[in-house]
């Protein structure tokens, strides 16, 4: 355990990376901000951001689809690297402007045969190694090198998650996905992931474990169904062990992958499996963090929808997932709404989901204070009225019902509020002025001064004035 530590240490020293610390906004954004923040998000805007969907070839449609359905990410491959660091930045920025929260950018830069930036020689004078190569040819020293430097590479121009590492151990060299694993058992495997981890968390890029729970020796889910009878103690026992680590390591997310496992669950595919995903990863796990599928465009997912008439979008949702990677979100938002409004799907986990993503976004450090106010109570338009001030407003804040203005302790008047926070309330006027604080459950005061109402007896003697001058009038012609 000491020697693996001094190993991180070393090499977070090599690359000048050992004091950095994650950077967030100034001043960070609270929980409660982000609370009221979703809280007031239509339930359109707050699906959307559970769609971290391809990035489409052209710019302009990239900009346009972010804009519209409000996604929560951009996927990027190969060819959007192939131009080099400044271009990539500059489209990666663009994309960012055109995008009211700030979007996660991600990409799957594991090395080796999966290595998106391998696309352009701007990033390396050679192509990024696999852990396994890394491994072999600098030891476990070599692979957290590796790793750093394709992070810092993918922090340069924006992109702040990484499908990566592989927390997978596939006991045969045959197999599909052997060369993209460690290749090194469970136990290897599970301290592999224990130390990089950290390394790859350093800086603004997220990591990310994959394939929960455990990819094996099963064959390409891209083009078709795959299914694993091992038993569920070998799972357990074996294959979780390096997802495990990880989650000790707090990992930012964690990739769910499409394969059948009858173990624990014979109905469904891991991704839309709620055993899988809520069961045993969110509850007996432990986790916390972000729970992303694997692309449900492909074919294992695409055909096992077909066969048994569902939307796989609202299946993943309903199994416990965060994120959706997919970018039929044209189709996918209405479909995820009408399931809420039927029933099907709760608003309430759609909310958690959506502040998951948020507070990822807040760990990133994407995000701006300014946008993401504490939760208070606005005063926008107070009307005057001799005997009485109406005044108008919001209570920005995730819990609150009633609005309350309250002088000295004693509540003078309440408003129930509508469904955006606004409200509307009367504050009768008394004989003094009251100093009213404005406020609601969970909510920062707003505060207000009602000014006296004008005293009852300037009028009475005004009016007895008139009274006698009047009566002296009549009084004087009588006389004369």
């Amino acid at each position: 355990m000491l020697k693996r530590g001094l190993v991180a240490v070393l090499v977070l020293a090599a690359l000048g990376l050992g004091k950095r610390q994650p950077v967030q906004a100034a001043p960070p954004v609270s929980d409660q901000a982000l609370q009221a923040y979703v809280a007031h998000l239509s339930l359109q805007r707050q699906l959307g951001q559970l769609f971290i969907a391809y990035a489409p070839a052209n710019a302009k449609a990239a900009k346009q689809a972010v804009a519209k359905y409000h996604l929560g990410g951009l996927v990027l491959f190969g060819v959007d690297f192939a131009h080099g660091n400044a271009a990539t930045k500059r489209r990666i920025a663009s994309y960012q402007h055109a995008s009211t929260v700030p979007l996660l950018i991600a990409t799957d830069q594991e090395g080796g045969s999966v290595s998106r930036l391998s696309g352009s020689p701007n990033y390396a004078n050679r192509p990024w190694l696999s852990p396994q190569e890394a491994y072999y040819r600098g030891g476990m020293p070599g692979v957290l090198r590796e790793a750093a430097q394709m992070q810092a590479a993918l922090q340069r121009v924006g992109v702040n998650w990484n499908f990566a590492p592989l927390a997978d151990v596939a006991p045969d060299p045959k197999s599909y996905i052997y060369t993209r694993t460690m290749g090194l058992g469970y136990q290897g495997t599970a301290a592999y992931i224990r130390q990089v981890v950290p390394v790859m968390q350093t800086g603004k890029v997220a990591a990310t474990l994959k394939h929960f729970p455990g990819y094996g020796d099963d064959g390409n889910t891209h083009t078709g169904f795959a299914a694993d009878d091992r038993p569920l103690t070998q799972l357990t026992q074996a294959d979780l062990l390096p997802f495990e680590a990880g989650i000790k390591q707090h990992v930012a997310a964690i990739m769910v992958t499409h394969i059948m496992l009858p173990a624990l669950d014979a109905a469904y595919p891991a991704s839309l499996s709620h055993k899988v995903v809520t069961g045993l990863l969110r509850q007996k796990l432990h986790y916390s963090g972000i729970i992303i599928t694997d692309g449900l465009e492909m074919a294992a997912i695409t055909d096992f929808a077909k066969a048994h008439h569902l939307n796989a979008d609202v299946a993943a949702v309903q199994a416990g997932n965060d994120c959706l990677l997919n970018d039929d979100y044209a189709t996918g938002i209405p479909a995820l709404a009408k399931a809420v409004q039927i029933g099907k799907l709760s608003r309430q986990q759609v909310a958690a989901s959506v502040l998951r993503v948020l507070k990822l976004k807040r760990q990133l450090g994407l995000l701006d204070s300014k946008q993401f106010p504490p939760a208070q109570v606005r005063v926008t338009k107070h009307q005057e009225a001799r005997r009485s001030v109406v005044v108008s407003g919001q209570v920005y804040a995730a819990k609150a019902r009633r609005v309350q203005a309250v002088v000295a302790g004693k509540t003078v008047a309440s408003a129930p509020l509508k469904a955006d926070g606004r409200y509307r309330l009367r504050v009768a006027k008394t004989t003094a002025v009251q100093h009213v604080r404005l406020q609601a459950s969970g909510a920062a005061v707003a505060k207000l001064k009602v000014a006296a109402k004008p005293a009852w007896w300037p009028y009475v003697a005004g009016a007895l004035g008139s009274v006698a001058v009047l009566l002296a009038a009549v009084w004087w012609r009588l006389r004369r």
